[in-house]
């Protein structure tokens, strides 16, 4: 855990709001001042993709006002997400050492601000081999075997909810973020009292990502932080304490927003490339399916960015890191690096280079959640474009985002079927 990243349940809420606000206005004065990083983490109405041209090319790795290293580049970020001494904030410590002590910021800290919020540590926070370890102690439920037997019951979880819309409905909130949920409570077997509370939770949980960089206000970390133990608590009573309950809970806390986005994130750019939505339509195959949602990967990840600490002092993408210092790799913009794809900024379901973007990099959150995200996203999209929408398209209404530079949520997606 970074020096000023801390865990909200611990703070009142005068400290815990001195807190979120000292950070978000460092990081308003910063972006006030040009600096890109900061501009990004503001979101407030920039392109980031605008930015984007400016940090590429020499040097790959370029340290930011913030006091912050930053990469948009392909071949730097690949180097970065796989180097074992660069983890998450809270795997600084390692094993068997203390933790840093947590304080609150404020704006005349005398060190910069890494990580904002911890919501849960021992299971957001750790290295590569502690994910991998939890991969392979669940991957009899939640691997991409395991997910393969569960298909049939995700196709009944989008079908039913796409059947009870009409006309003009919200993409997102009516479907993306429904349907997950639904496929979640039926594979846990929740009576259907429970139901109701479960989904609340499952979206209450959904700002971890974010809240680790960008400061939500108080009543939104407050939601988050109940909305996540309240997971915690139910699957502790339906699954028992142990690996499986653990993954469970990254695949509702992190996983369902992440494919929610990404559902919207593919009808959007397939509405918008209409010969790239008739090429699914007409030919909603399993190889197309894959391809459609690893170019969304690529086009329009739902994690646009990942942040490491240096756990020693290091030399990295022609760049020398100290101890503590932190390294952030915007995953969008190494995605459409010119240096590795033709045409990057074009959406192409035919893409030659189906691989080789950086969305759901193993030794992440969203690398563990990568098999049931893939799944879901493919059946949600073929259930799309397979069904009765082959007139969907947006209905002139904005589709509305959230602020959250991390996965870049949306809050409103209006669509209409002709």
């Amino acid at each position: 855990m970074t020096k000023h990243q801390i865990d909200p349940r611990q703070f009142n809420d005068s400290d815990l709001s001195r807190h979120l606000l000292a950070a978000r206005g460092t990081q308003w004065m910063r972006g006030n001042r040009g600096d890109p990083y900061a501009l990004i983490l503001r979101d407030q109405g920039i392109d980031p993709h605008t930015l984007y041209q400016g940090m590429r090319g020499r040097p790959l790795l370029r340290q930011s006002e913030s006091d912050v290293w930053v990469t948009a580049s392909h071949e730097a970020g690949t180097e970065i997400l796989g180097d074992a001494r660069l983890t998450p904030g809270g795997a600084v410590a390692g094993a068997g050492r203390r933790p840093r002590r947590q304080r609150v910021f404020g704006i005349d800290s005398g060190t910069s601000l890494k990580h904002v919020l911890s919501v849960d540590d021992s299971l957001l926070a750790r290295d590569r081999a502690g994910y991998q370890e939890l991969r392979e102690r669940t991957d009899g439920v939640l691997g991409p075997a395991a997910l393969a037997g569960h298909e049939d019951a995700a196709r009944r979880a989008f079908t039913g909810t796409l059947d009870r819309v009409d006309g003009d409905f919200d993409l997102m909130a009516d479907f993306a973020r429904v349907a997950p949920v639904a496929f979640f409570a039926e594979l846990l077997g929740l009576p259907e009292g429970e139901r109701a509370s479960f989904a609340e939770l499952v979206l209450g949980a959904g700002g971890a990502l974010d809240a680790l960089l960008c400061p939500p206000t108080l009543g939104m970390t407050r939601r988050l932080v109940d909305s996540y133990d309240g997971l915690r608590e139910l699957l502790s009573r339906t699954l028992g304490d142990g690996p499986s309950a653990e993954a469970h809970l990254l695949a509702l806390a992190i996983g369902v927003e992440i494919t929610s986005n990404l559902i919207c994130n593919g009808a959007s750019a397939l509405l918008d490339n209409p010969a790239q939505w008739s090429l699914l339509h007409e030919n909603p195959t399993p190889a197309v399916v894959a391809a459609t949602v690893e170019e969304t990967l690529r086009y329009a990840p739902p994690v646009r960015m990942v942040s490491r600490i240096a756990n020693e002092d290091l030399r990295i993408a022609g760049e020398t890191l100290g101890k503590g210092h932190q390294v952030v790799v915007l995953v969008d913009a190494a995605n459409r690096d010119p240096e590795v794809w033709a045409d990057p900024e074009e959406f192409r379901v035919d893409r030659p280079e189906r691989t080789g973007h950086l969305s759901l990099t193993d030794g992440t959150p969203a690398g563990f959640v990568a098999p049931v995200v893939r799944m879901l996203t493919g059946v949600g999209l073929e259930t799309l474009a397979a069904g009765r929408l082959r007139g969907l398209r947006t209905n002139g209404e904005p589709v509305h985002r959230m602020r959250s530079p991390v996965v870049h949520g949306m809050a409103r997606y209006p669509v209409a079927m002709s």
